[in-house]
């Protein structure tokens, strides 16, 4: 895999944790920015995290991302996704495929 600086690209869709809250394999977490790129990457700023996300989940192991507005609607869903990265409350990460509610 080649290694993208994402910081250059604009993301295709950008949450902030005032209005949404992300879901992990099921488990929320606050987040400060989740920002999602059409080069099937994203990247993931997390606060008030008491436990460092490595801790909590495994690197390469597929899983479903869920961001949802804190008014209860899934805004996405991300799937097949894989943590390339996680420094502190910073993650870069991977998917295979992306649904967006229209």
């Amino acid at each position: 895999m080649d290694a993208v600086n994402i910081s250059e690209k604009n993301p295709s869709y950008s949450f902030s944790g005032k209005n949404h809250r992300i879901f992990i394999e099921g488990r929320g977490f606050d987040f400060d920015s989740f920002n999602v790129y059409n080069n099937s990457t994203a990247s993931l700023n997390l606060i008030n995290l008491e436990d460092p996300l490595f801790t909590i989940l495994d690197f390469q192991e597929p899983r479903v991302i869920y961001v949802v507005s804190k008014l209860g609607q899934n805004d996405l869903i991300l799937q097949g996704c894989i943590f390339n990265s996680i420094d502190g409350k910073e993650s870069r990460l991977s998917y295979s495929k992306i649904q967006a509610e229209s």
